[in-house]
């Protein structure tokens, strides 16, 4: 076993290698066994080995949650849970809308015994209204077939100024105060920004923050004062963008990055929690096989390998190093990270509705003209310009 502090000093020259365990699939077929046999759960599954609780909520988290960003079978949300899943994040957006009404119908006859997070953007004026928030939040509930979240998050929020709002805060206050949210907070791709908000305010109870092996370490005195404050931590783009496909030395590889990089996160003890995409039946496996599992050298190899690999290819999601020097106001985090979404999440079509949703002065329409300041600024030797052209290319309707 090797600790945080150690990885960081040695993590460009560890040892490759960590076994995947049981061939995916074979937990599935335990489980439909075990049902027919009229057994609670699984026999021959991973199982969550670890709960924690989600900062001084009083709630007990699975250390790994279902995220459902993605198409899932129904089935295969059920199946996390008997496999000890108790954390079931999804937002009003998945899915257009469809996220929501299949975790209700899903997991209305266990309701009691999981935690449900939700969020809701505020993308405009408009969105800035207590009355709508709450009948939105309260639509929510109708497709979750609950009445109550256990947290309701503002989804996405990158700028301080949102979290201000008279109306936003009274809206989440009183959805509080009605029982209808148990806890409240946000989600975030600027956690060294955000997680100062946090730390000013006693309103917000959880964040949800992107936090990974390539964009952690710098938030982690951060992280440990909003932990030492009780906010509750859950981690999200834990893969650092999820490039292992695309970088040469992992194809076919036996060892599992995804779990390596799981347990690099799960190894600050400051992190509640993280939540994964689980779309399919082998996502369930792997993920949750890493379950208090702690971090060890033979993962080092693997996240260092990964580094090295996609360190010149990956765009920091938290970064917006290049913004300024845009002259043309591209979103450039922004397009990059609905790329990524579209290259190597599998959601290519929700990678297409959100770079439509966004300004036409927002997007790289003009960029082949462009003597790229955004390369000369982007402190990790991206090739930013031909990124964006290439986005465009892909997501552009």
């Amino acid at each position: 076993m090797i600790d945080r502090r150690q990885f960081l000093k040695i993590a460009g020259i560890g040892t490759a290698g960590i076994g995947l365990g049981k061939t995916a699939g074979a937990g599935m077929a335990g489980a439909l066994n075990a049902a027919s046999a009229g057994q609670s759960g699984p026999t021959d599954s991973p199982r969550i080995k670890v709960y924690r609780p989600l900062g001084k909520t009083g709630l007990n988290l699975s250390d790994i949650g279902f995220g459902a960003i993605k198409l899932f079978n129904p089935n295969a949300l059920r199946y996390a849970y008997d496999c000890g899943v108790n954390h079931f994040d999804t937002a009003e957006g998945y899915l257009n809308k469809n996220s929501e009404k299949m975790l209700g119908q899903t997991l209305k006859d266990i309701r009691s015994k999981v935690v449900i997070t939700t969020k809701h953007l505020l993308e405009g004026p408009s969105d800035m209204n207590k009355a709508a928030l709450i009948g939105r939040v309260e639509a929510s509930l109708k497709r979750l077939q609950t009445d109550y979240l256990d947290v309701a998050l503002v989804h996405s929020v990158d700028e301080p100024e949102k979290l201000d709002n008279e109306e936003v805060i009274a809206a989440y206050t009183q959805l509080k105060k009605a029982g209808k949210a148990r806890f409240i907070g946000f989600s975030t791709h600027k956690p060294a920004v955000m997680l100062k908000k946090a730390l000013q305010s006693d309103i917000w109870e959880v964040v949800l923050t992107i936090y990974n092996h390539m964009e952690g370490p710098p938030v982690d005195p951060l992280v440990a004062q909003a932990r030492k404050k009780g906010i509750g931590l859950i981690a999200m783009k834990v893969f650092a963008g999820g490039m292992q496909g695309s970088l040469k030395s992992f194809v076919n590889d036996k060892a599992s990055y995804s779990q390596a990089a799981i347990r690099w996160v799960l190894g600050n003890p400051n992190i509640d929690a993280c939540i994964l995409s689980m779309s399919t039946y082998t996502h369930i496996e792997e993920y949750i096989a890493a379950s208090g599992m702690p971090l060890v050298r033979s993962d080092l190899g693997l996240i260092a390998r990964y580094q090295r690999e996609a360190g010149d290819q990956y765009c920091r999601v938290s970064c917006s190093e290049c913004l300024s020097a845009c002259p043309l106001g591209v979103a450039v985090n922004e397009v990059l990270r609905y790329a990524m979404y579209f290259e190597h999440y599998g959601m290519e079509k929700n990678a297409i509705q959100l770079y439509d949703a966004l300004d036409e002065r927002q997007k790289p329409v003009a960029c082949n003209s462009c003597n790229a300041p955004c390369e000369a600024a982007c402190p990790y030797g991206l090739k930013v310009r031909e990124k964006l052209l290439r986005s465009r290319g892909q997501m552009s309707s």
